[in-house]
């Protein structure tokens, strides 16, 4: 689950403290900007904060391999590559695969490295920076590529690294050099390292930034006291180190990014003309000559702090406090036009209603500064975009015939975790497994009592309804069906039905989803003798998917609509021994039965809502056995008793994936959850006979959704 990068009774009160802490402060704002996608790259994540880890703006990413918390330091440009650590490994997750150790990154140049990090990834996810401890618990800097594999980052000068930042190719990175005083330095393939710390030698650097091109670096140097009071910040490139001015003469300068370009760098600064209380910034190089410019507070706020800029500099997103106490923050999105709003300023003034008090910060933001990234007051990451055009992606792939076409869709305040939730939970596979499972198992679970003998004509109807419930969805499902039987020489009886099904199922954030189909269903019965009866059953449903997937849009609900074709095919193999025993005037009928279930829904697109999504197709495959028994007990001669359990266990842990395209982001891929893998099931009901007719009707109720399912099965049947 996503935590706060910053607390909002703490943060810009902390802001103001310790040199040191600051700059890793700095790293972690920095490490968002232009993140959209990696807040959903792997979106079965909730990003969280570890104060402990210095260079990093973690995301949680579960773990790899059981072992422990993983952790996301940066994201790729293109937002296909998240990489971290992972309990003392580290890490590369590429999306739509899965998390996967970097090869030889602890191990690069014989270091035996005992634990480490990844801190940054190029624009391509196609090179890694980071470090890795030698057996002295020393920072070794560690580049891996995907052509190359894992190296130290320069083997003839193997001096001890932090890497913080890569260029967009991969070939320079910035960083700090630890020891008694932390060096900031330039890395550049081919020629190796370069302090960048030549104008001021006081005391530490920290390389914080780099541009797209790597042409500009951005670093700061502490104050040598731990006060913070007189720290700076400078622009490097190779013909020129600039250092940032002080803000009205204020007594200190701190950067956190630089702009793609190059031409804009933000972070905070104390302002001279107001104490020295901390004030966001952008300092712009126009034609050679650097300007310092406050952005301004929030209304009713004292302090504000920049975290990010966009690529040409024309949006920065940051941290501002709303009470003048530092304890109530709000993330701001500034633009020259705007001037400092908040978030939700700027949402409404794109038509969302989101209310005032949904943000507490801002950490990144698109490269068009039309996508914001931050923390929400709830804990949760949250993807904020203002209005936009998207292009519905082509079609591809098995059962995905979405069609290429633009659609608009309205800004948004998207909750990451709230959001993967509705991607992952929306019910779709098993509710048609349900379905095919309600036929085959409930309407088809009694072969004895449609045994004819030879030359005997049956027309039957059959219905099931009930409600379930399972792990995000609850609502009601039923079938009806009519059926004709035959009884044909040599024990065999011979059945054809046919029906149809609906179920309506209601989701969280008042969404729900609508199935509708037809099915048919044959039946094969053949009286092996002593009592003993194998039925073979098949099942062919064809319908339709009507979704409406809730999802919450700042703090009211918010619909994405779409519809899918759907089919859903299977066979059951059973044998039943028919009184098998007794137990005084009662029967017990022992069964063993196998059912095989395969499940499709097309890809489709949705329309509507803030944030819609174009889904694969996808499939799901049960394979489940169950044991039971009936136990019939005559009442008289028109009436029996009927009791029945059963054990069942489907061999599949989880049921099937999700993947798409949210439109106008990024791709996702999403695992499937948990399935029951082992559940009961008990009914009571009764038989009876009514002139040519019999029949049966049931109350059953099982827990083999997780939670509890009941439903009634009545049947009717006229032989001739």
């Amino acid at each position: 689950m996503l935590k706060r990068i910053f607390s909002a009774a703490s943060t810009l009160q902390s802001l103001q403290g310790n040199t040191k802490t600051e700059a890793h402060a700095a790293r972690t704002a920095s490490r968002v900007t232009g993140l959209v996608t990696a807040l959903l790259a792997s979106a079965a994540f909730a990003p969280a904060m570890a104060q402990q880890v210095p260079q990093a703006n973690p995301l949680d990413l579960g773990t790899m391999d059981g072992a422990g918390k993983s952790w996301a330091t940066a994201v790729s440009a293109d937002g296909t590559t998240v990489v971290g650590g992972n309990g003392g490994d580290v890490f590369r997750f590429v999306q739509g695969g899965t998390m996967q150790p970097i090869p030889g990154f602890l191990q690069a140049a014989g270091i035996n490295g005992t634990s480490g990090l990844a801190t940054a990834v190029n624009a391509n996810g196609t090179v890694v920076v980071g470090w890795a401890y030698n057996s002295q618990r020393q920072e070794i800097p560690i580049i891996w590529t995907a052509t190359n594999g894992a190296s130290v980052l320069d083997p003839n000068n193997p001096v001890f690294a932090i890497p913080n930042a890569v260029s967009a190719d991969g070939t320079r990175v910035v960083g700090d050099r630890p020891g008694t005083e932390s060096s900031a330095f330039l890395w550049t393939q081919g020629v190796g390292y370069e302090a960048l710390n030549t104008l001021d030698n006081r005391s530490s650097s920290h390389g914080v930034g780099i541009s797209y091109d790597g042409n500009v670096a951005v670093y700061n140097v502490d104050d040598g006291n731990g006060t913070g009071l007189n720290s700076r910040a400078y622009r490097w490139t190779a013909n020129s180190t600039i250092a940032l001015s002080r803000l009205n003469n204020g007594n200190a300068v701190h950067a956190t990014a630089v702009s793609g370009d190059g031409m804009v760098v933000v972070g905070y600064a104390n302002d001279g003309n107001l104490n020295n209380v901390q004030r966001a910034f952008a300092w712009r190089l126009v034609n050679g000559v650097g300007t310092m410019t406050s952005l301004d507070i929030l209304n009713g706020g004292s302090v504000s702090r920049a975290n990010a800029v966009n690529r040409d500099g024309s949006v920065i997103v940051g941290i501002a406090d709303i009470d003048g106490q530092n304890a109530i923050t709000r993330g701001f999105r500034w633009t020259q036009a705007t001037g400092m709003i908040t978030v939700e300023q700027w949402l409404q003034n794109n038509g969302v209603a989101v209310g005032n008090n949904q943000t507490t910060t801002a950490t990144g933001v698109s490269a068009d500064g039309n996508v914001v990234v931050g923390w929400l007051r709830n804990g949760h990451a949250y993807v904020a975009r203002g209005a936009v055009a998207v292009q519905a992606p082509a079609a591809g792939g098995t059962n995905n015939p979405a069609t290429p076409g633009t659609t608009t869709t309205t800004a948004g305040l998207m909750d990451v975790t709230n959001y993967a939730t509705s991607l992952a939970a929306s019910p779709r596979l098993a509710p048609q497994v349900q379905n095919a499972d309600l036929v085959m198992n409930g309407a088809h679970s009694s072969p004895l009592f449609m045994l004819l003998d030879a030359g005997q004509s049956s027309a039957s109807f059959t219905g099931d309804g009930g409600y379930a419930n399972g792990a995000s969805y609850r609502g009601g499902l039923g079938a009806g069906e009519f059926g004709f039987g035959r009884g044909i020489e040599g024990g065999w009886t011979v059945r054809l039905a046919g029906g149809g099904q609906y179920a309506r199922f209601d989701t969280p954030n008042a969404g729900n989803s609508v199935f509708s189909s037809g099915y048919v269903a044959p039946d094969v019965s053949y009286a092996i003798g002593g009592g003993v009866v194998a039925t073979l059953s098949g099942y062919f449903n064809w319908g339709k998917a009507d979704i409406r997937r809730g999802y919450l849009n700042g703090a009211a609900n918010d619909s994405s609509f779409g519809s899918a074709a759907t089919q859903t095919y299977g066979v059951r193999a059973r044998v039943d021994w028919q009184d098998a025993f007794k137990l005084a005037s009662t029967g017990v009928s022992p069964f063993v039965s196998y059912t095989y279930l395969n499940a499709q829904m097309n890809g489709y697109t949705e329309t509507g809502g803030s944030f819609p999504v174009q889904f694969n197709g996808s499939r799901e495959v049960s394979n489940a056995v169950r044991i039971g028994a009936d136990a019939t007990t005559p009442l008289n001669d028109q009436f029996a008793l009927v009791t029945r359990f059963e054990y069942g266990h489907r061999f599949e842990k989880a049921g099937a994936g999700v993947s798409g395209q949210i439109l106008g982001l990024s791709a996702f891929s999403i695992d499937g959850a948990s399935v029951q893998q082992d559940w009961l099931r008990g009914g009571l009901g009764v038989s009876y006979k009514i002139g040519n007719g019999d029949g049966l009707v049931m109350v059953n109720t099982s827990n083999q959704t997780g939670k509890n399912t009941t439903w009634v099965s009545a049947s009717y049947r006229v032989k001739f």
